[in-house]
């Protein structure tokens, strides 16, 4: 074979392998992250293979690998599309002029609904029940809750500007674990008990304390 033919065919994959930051593979991998996420709400991380999510994808398992070269690479990007989420509804609570004096009201209510939500839930019952036996997926959840907790001390700090940076993290920090706690009590699919009847109102008033508390 001929070294020129060699070389073009050398090019032919270098600019396939780069067709994933063109548009129409930016789609594709859009594409591939949403039926990763799909699947693991909906059936779990068993079924949450290369090969499944190929073929709902409409996509070679091959190819996928130009996207994501593991699953822990597609589930790192499925995670950073929550983080993201959260981070637009944090930035439009902040942002909103008539919320101003609400706005630990409503970061409160909207993680309190999240908690609610099948897809929340499901994610991150998977990645805590994974993380304790999986040292990379452990350190995606770090970097997650750190890219977070950043995220909700700046809207504490908007909300209540003469808090320290140090103070806002610790509040970020507690108001995150009780949500937490609470996803495994009244999140999604739980059942209902007498105990927890108007406990919104006392998480609410909790952050409240936190937030005016001197420090």
């Amino acid at each position: 074979m001929s070294a020129k033919r060699k070389t073009g065919r050398a090019s032919t994959r270098a600019a396939v392998k780069k067709s994933p930051n063109g548009p129409k593979g930016q789609d594709t991998r859009e594409r591939i992250i949403a039926v990763a996420r799909s699947i693991l709400v909906d059936e779990g991380y068993d079924k949450f293979v290369v090969r499944q999510i190929s073929a709902r994808a409409g996509i070679r398992p091959g190819n996928l690998q130009y996207y994501f070269a593991n699953k822990k690479e597609l589930l790192q990007a499925v995670l950073e599309r929550e983080l993201m989420r959260y981070h637009e509804t944090f930035m439009s609570v902040t942002n909103d002029e008539t919320r101003k004096k609400g706005i630990t009201r409503a970061v409160v209510n909207f993680l309190l609904d999240e908690i609610r939500l099948k897809a929340t839930c499901n994610i991150w019952y998977t990645v805590w029940a994974l993380a304790p036996q999986d040292k990379a997926i452990a350190a995606l959840m770090d970097d997650w809750y750190q890219k977070y907790l950043a995220d909700l001390r700046a809207v504490i700090r908007t909300a209540e500007p003469t808090i320290s940076e140090r103070r806002a993290g610790h509040i970020a920090s507690i108001l995150t674990a009780v949500m937490d706690g609470l996803t495994n009590q009244i999140g999604y699919g739980k059942i209902p008990h007498d105990i927890h009847l108007g406990l919104e109102n006392s998480v609410h008033t909790l952050f409240q304390r936190l937030v005016t508390a001197m420090p």
